[in-house]
């Protein structure tokens, strides 16, 4: 089995499915009888594909988007209505001090937090809101910004690939800064999936003012080389400095690897057991590591 895949994830899986089924249901009976037809598809997509993370929520994503369309909408729209409240308290605390790389990334990563309604990583938009002044000045568990500042100060280019709508709009101060260093790519998913941002929430973001805007190319929640598109992949292979956000990015390292010789940066706070065993680190840590 993949490393990012044990017992623990398939209670996460079934969990999704009930909380699809809650989104888009009526009627307890509806509900039920929803949770358990996508179960039954989740269950025909997983066999097979316990070796490779990836693939197998790929499949899942396709799975929903059969079945249910973009599920995730209106959650998408009230964290991007969320997030943009709280965005001039994040950039007041980014202005505030001397170190702004350090600073603009914990502000990002925080927001990596605000995952919440999918059923699996669940946290209120009040207890977010409430929590993400707080947590902006945790110390990093792993932090490796400060080799990412070597490498941005003999970058040409940056890619940066997002992860959540909502997040994706307290990605802005860390955006902003990278496009004063470097001619900055930022990169969307291709079509919906969960509560992933895409093009359009980047948009509606404000990161285009400092950066192109692009996408994977692809309904997957990481990055897979058989999906993204060749354009994303080349991308991927030839920025000089390429940052991924959130949990689903970094359980693509692998996929990374494959077309990346140099190391890429992955900012995230791990909400699992799995991949923060794979961390070495408590689920909640904020995490900026090289790999």
């Amino acid at each position: 089995m993949n490393p990012f895949l044990d017992r623990e994830c398939f209670l996460c899986i079934t969990r999704l499915a009930l909380n699809l089924s809650t989104l888009t249901s009526s009627s307890e009976k509806e509900i039920v009888d929803g949770a358990l037809e996508l179960s039954e598809d989740f269950a025909k997509v997983v066999k097979g594909r316990l070796s490779d993370y990836v693939e197998l929520s790929s499949s899942i994503a396709e799975a929903v988007a059969r079945r249910l369309g973009d599920p995730y909408a209106l959650i998408k729209k009230v964290s991007m209505e969320t997030a943009t409240r709280l965005l001039p308290l994040a950039e007041r605390y980014v202005s505030g001090g001397e170190d702004t790389l350090r600073r603009a990334a914990s502000v990002a990563v925080t927001a990596n937090a605000l995952d919440f309604a999918t059923g699996v990583y669940n946290v209120s938009l009040e207890v977010f809101a409430v929590e993400f002044e707080r947590k902006l000045s945790e110390p990093f568990t792993i932090d490796h910004l400060d080799q990412l500042e070597r490498d941005l100060e003999k970058a040409g280019t940056v890619l940066y690939v997002l992860d959540n709508a909502g997040e994706c709009v307290l990605d802005l101060p860390l955006v902003k800064l990278l496009s004063g260093r470097a001619e900055t790519i930022v990169a969307a998913r291709g079509a919906p999936v969960f509560n992933d941002a895409t093009i359009m929430e980047a948009e509606a973001a404000g990161l285009g003012k400092y950066a192109e805007l692009t996408t994977t190319g692809c309904r997957v929640p990481g990055v897979s080389t058989l999906r993204c598109s060749a354009e994303f992949l080349q991308l991927l292979a030839d920025a000089d400095v390429v940052i991924l956000k959130g949990q689903g990015n970094f359980q693509s390292f692998y996929e990374v690897a494959k077309v990346r010789g140099e190391r890429a940066y992955y900012l995230l706070v791990p909400k699992c057991a799995p991949v923060a065993r794979h961390l070495g680190v408590p689920v909640g840590s904020k995490v900026a590591l090289a790999r």
